[in-house]
């Protein structure tokens, strides 16, 4: 019998395991290492009680522990290391902190740098005595989201750290320096232009909806530009997003009142459903190709009928037939009339030669609404700002904006008479 060449030496590779303040580990990978065994060889030399452990190579790529079959002798490996007892320094000790990009209600925004990586993250920093309960469970619902998602056009949170005394909760994030799709909607962009940004949003809510996740505040200032010379968005704020069929965990209806959905402001609405995303989207498709959002009105409570009774206009504008068909599918005041997400995603408007004419409204199924009194995104009013909270029928519209760039003012709640 002839005996095989093949042996388990053959397989075992040599690499070196690096650290910060650490001296370097001869590291000897065979087809059974896993993790753990690692982490035990890193207790033994470095003395380290290790919770956690994440390895990258040099050019920042994560390994995972399928990975480690493939990985090569000589390869330098960099262990991130986790320590329950003392989060805080473990934080420190890993990214650099550059400088603070924002601050609001709910903590502070800290530009960050991976000192291993090089990594940018955008660390958002909020002290749990300034949260109430209701606020931290929002906090541990979008960390939970967010690590189901893997889209490219969807922020990433790398991970959350909640330290021991539980006075401070960390959420270490993808940094996204673009701006939001607030200031493109406000450049007068073309319909083809529109379309661009407008085929990734629904591609995102479609792969979520795949999940049974809803958003529940999607709009403009939530959607991001990846840089100043990408054009790739990515959708952030997932923090009051929830299951589909799951009941409110709140009286108060969550969202900002220009992207409502009439069956949200119902007093029947009482479970996360996918179509009020749908809804929102199709005020985000308006206002990028109109520069407006189509049921502002005057005031809040103007802005309140025009939704409840589906009463938009469409300006006069050289725009295609598809998207005023793919409005009229959109804007339907029955959510289960409404076009779904899928619908969306195949719609002819998102072809790519959809051919564009001069507007005329005749001979096509169109809602228009009476009201001509739209107002612009940049408005004037400051006292009916867009992340205002708002009571509409004596019920309570909360909104607080969580961007993973900055954090902006305090939210208010204000009587509509």
């Amino acid at each position: 019998m002839m005996k095989s060449k093949f042996t388990l030496q053959s397989y075992v590779r040599s690499c070196t395991l690096i650290s910060n303040n650490q001296n370097p580990i001869r590291l000897m990978l065979n087809p059974k290492t896993k993790f753990n065994d690692i982490m035990k060889l890193i207790q033994i030399v470095w003395r380290q009680n290790v919770q956690q452990l994440r390895l990258f190579l040099i050019d920042g790529t994560e390994i995972e522990e399928k990975d480690l079959i493939n990985i090569q002798k000589g390869t330098n490996l960099y262990a991130q290391l986790k320590n329950d007892d003392n989060e805080l320094s473990n934080l420190k000790s890993e990214y650099d902190i550059i400088k603070r990009v924002g601050e609001g209600g709910q903590g502070i925004v800290y530009l960050g740098k991976h000192k291993v990586t090089q990594e940018l993250v955008a660390i958002k920093k909020i002290s749990s005595s300034k949260q109430q309960n209701l606020e931290l469970e929002r906090l541990e619902q979008e960390s939970i989201i967010l690590k189901q998602l893997d889209h490219k056009n969807i922020v990433k949170l790398h991970e959350k750290v909640v330290c021991s005394n539980q006075k401070q909760v960390f959420m270490i994030m993808e940094y996204l320096q673009g701006g939001s799709l607030l200031t493109q909607a406000n450049s007068q962009l073309t319909e083809s232009e529109a379309k661009h940004f407008c085929k990734q949003v629904v591609e995102a809510i479609a792969y979520c909806h795949e999940k049974k996740i809803v958003h529940c505040d999607l709009k403009l200032e939530n959607i991001m530009l990846s840089s100043l010379l990408q054009k790739e968005i990515k959708i952030i704020d997932f923090g009051v997003s929830n299951y589909a069929g799951q009941p409110l965990i709140t009286e108060n209806i969550v969202g900002t009142l220009s992207y409502l959905a009439p069956e949200v402001l119902s007093s029947s609405y009482k479970q996360i459903y996918p179509p009020q995303d749908v809804w929102a989207i199709g005020c985000i498709i308006y206002g990028l190709v109109f520069g407006k959002l189509p049921f502002d009105g005057n005031n809040p409570s103007e802005t309140y009928r025009n939704i409840l009774s589906c009463n938009y206009q469409i300006p006069k504008k050289s725009v295609s037939k598809e998207l005023l068909q793919l409005l009229s599918s959109i804007f339907v005041v029955n959510p289960k009339d409404r076009a779904n997400i899928f619908d969306i995603q195949s719609h002819n408007w998102f072809k790519e030669y959809a051919k564009i004419f001069k507007l005329n409204l005749s001979g096509f199924n169109v809602r228009i609404g009476r009201s001509s009194s739209v107002t612009k995104m940049y408005s004037s009013r400051k006292s009916y700002d867009e992340d205002q909270g708002l009571i509409i029928s004596h019920r309570k519209i909360v909104f607080s904006r969580r961007s993973v760039t900055r954090l902006d003012k305090v939210s208010y709640v204000a009587k509509i008479k």
